[in-house]
């Protein structure tokens, strides 16, 4: 995320980062219903690291999995390799297997002089490396025995598995007929303005993620999957193309490109982001529903998601908090 809180606050190959616990287990129901949780963009500070603690012990126990969609430092905190490590240990700890997707804070913000004038592309060869690489949790395998597979997790495949210059955070699996598929799409314009990055980074990664998303929708279409969730960091800002600050929107080629996918696929498809700090569910089209994450310095909140595959409306989206218990239905989508 970037300085726009403030104004909210009034208001190689690898994988994408997967952390199983030891013992962990899916669960499922009859009706293969099943649940994850939604955070993002936290902690932002060491007090959030305690809520953000707070917040796994507060997860409920039918959980299967839960998703982190980046920012787990503040963009005036170093990108250093302390401070990363620092924070990849904490997601680690997470009650449930939990997957990861990068924000802008992370690496391409890491430029910046607050952030220690790091190299981006270095800094997201190191999230690579550390997060979804040789030195990661598989997000399919317990810690304390790699053979114990978890079937909330099982069938994970990386992008850089399927195509030769796949992006190695980019990563799908399919949990009770529905597909979840996540994609590299920082804050800040999709990193296309971003210092010590050039355009061609950009374009190379737009073209990677349309690549990986309309071949995961063509994966469900195949498979007859009952719904899809498309996970990543960035608010697109849906409606506001012609209201971007920057003389290139950056995000244009991927709304395109999901809601085309989405239009033409049989069910519905959940787009579940952070990066702007603002929980909401909105509809985009009658096929495509967004929810966004809360975020600091709301840490101590999340969102569960409930999912019925096979029913005419599967999400149910309800609103947590570890400070107070609240469970707030929001929306049925």
């Amino acid at each position: 995320m970037n300085e726009r809180r403030r104004a909210l606050v009034g208001a190689g190959c690898a994988c994408v980062c997967a952390f199983v616990p030891a013992g962990a287990k899916a669960r499922t129901t009859a009706d293969g219903a099943f649940a994850f949780a939604l955070i993002g963009d936290l902690p932002y500070n060491a007090l959030e690291v305690r809520v953000l603690q707070a917040v796994f012990e507060s997860f409920d126990r039918d959980l299967d999995f839960a998703l982190h969609v980046g920012d787990i430092k503040a963009s005036w905190e170093p990108c250093s390799d302390e401070l990363l490590e620092a924070r990849l240990r904490l997601l680690e700890s997470c009650p449930v297997p939990l997957v990861y997707v990068p924000g802008d804070n992370e690496w391409t913000d890491c430029a910046r002089a607050r952030a220690g004038h790091h190299d981006p592309r270095e800094r997201l060869e190191w999230l690579r490396e550390r997060a979804f690489g040789a030195r990661a949790s598989l997000p399919v395998h317990s810690k304390a025995d790699a053979g114990n597979r978890l079937p909330a997790l099982d069938g994970i495949e990386r992008h850089c598995d399927r195509f030769a210059d796949g992006l190695a955070e980019n990563l799908r699996w399919v949990r009770r007929a529905v597909r979840f598929v996540t994609v590299n799409l920082p804050g800040s314009n999709n990193g296309l303005n971003a210092y010590g990055l050039g355009r061609g980074d950009w374009e190379r990664r737009v073209r990677a993620n349309a690549q990986w998303l309309l071949d995961s929708y063509r994966v469900a279409a195949d498979e007859q999957a009952a719904a899809v969730v498309v996970v990543a960091h960035a608010n697109p800002n849906f409606g506001a193309a012609t209201r971007s600050p920057w003389s290139i929107d950056g995000y244009a080629s991927f709304r395109s490109s999901l809601v085309d996918a989405s239009n033409r696929f049989a069910g519905p498809t959940l787009f579940a982001h952070g990066d702007t700090h603002r929980h909401r569910v909105e509809r985009i089209t009658p096929k495509l529903l967004r929810v966004e994450s809360h975020g600091s310095p709301f840490s101590d909140r999340w969102v569960r998601i409930d999912v019925a595959p096979r029913a005419p409306q599967p999400f149910r989206i309800t609103a947590r908090s570890a400070r107070l218990g609240t469970r707030e239905p929001l929306a049925l989508a």
